[in-house]
């Protein structure tokens, strides 16, 4: 995502909110001149720019899932095929949900499952990346024809918010049952056969655009 789509003040803002998210901060104790006061920025200028805590909160964590999603698109690229590109954005979540604090993963995990207005729909960042990786799957012949395209990004986002919660209920006192990467396999096997074409129908589908 281009910085310059934004005003200066206002990116200082998102990225001065995704820091402390990093950092381990409550959403919701969290307050605008805590935002302000990490961003360098008077608590006026904000509701000069967003209505109200709520949607700079929201926008800002809308600026982090796009760029992010935008950042990831040439690692993405690199990948031959549909359940590639899908184990490598579990790689590339692992980046980023070891850096960020459990307690913000946990905000996080409540925003996008709990509260009505951040489940709005919004243009750009992951959903749409996950449309494409579907659609080229699609075309490859490598997908599940039964299931439309709406329906396998649904389980895809499913299966990341899955990981996102299980990051978010670790305890770094108290070892899990399973390890993320156990956790993520477990995850990536349930999608290959949920949505991804086995073998022999790979074969038989074959079989009658030959006939």
């Amino acid at each position: 995502m281009e910085s310059r789509e934004f005003a200066p003040k206002v990116l200082a803002t998102y990225r001065a909110v995704i820091d402390l998210f990093r950092e381990g901060a409550d959403l919701n104790n969290l307050t605008v001149s805590e935002i302000t006061a990490k961003a360098g920025i008077g608590k006026g200028t904000a509701y000069e720019y967003f209505k109200s805590r709520e949607h700079l909160l929201m926008d800002a964590l809308d600026y982090y899932q796009k760029s992010w999603s935008e950042s990831i698109q040439e690692e993405l690229s690199r990948q031959n095929g549909f359940m590639e590109k899908i184990s490598c954005l579990f790689d590339l979540l692992d980046g980023v949900m070891t850096k960020i604090r459990k307690e913000a993963l946990e905000e996080i995990c409540n925003i996008f499952f709990f509260y009505p207005m951040f489940r709005r729909k919004r243009k750009g960042g992951m959903a749409e990346r996950l449309r494409g990786i579907v659609e080229e799957g699609k075309r490859g012949g490598e997908l599940k024809e039964e299931y439309p395209n709406e329906y396998i990004v649904l389980t895809l986002t499913g299966k990341i918010f899955n990981y996102i919660a299980y990051y978010a209920g670790m305890k770094e006192e108290e070892p899990g049952e399973c390890t993320p990467e156990q956790i993520k396999g477990f995850l990536l096997e349930s999608i290959r056969k949920e949505v991804v074409k086995q073998d022999g129908e790979a074969e038989t589908e074959e079989r009658i655009m030959r006939v």
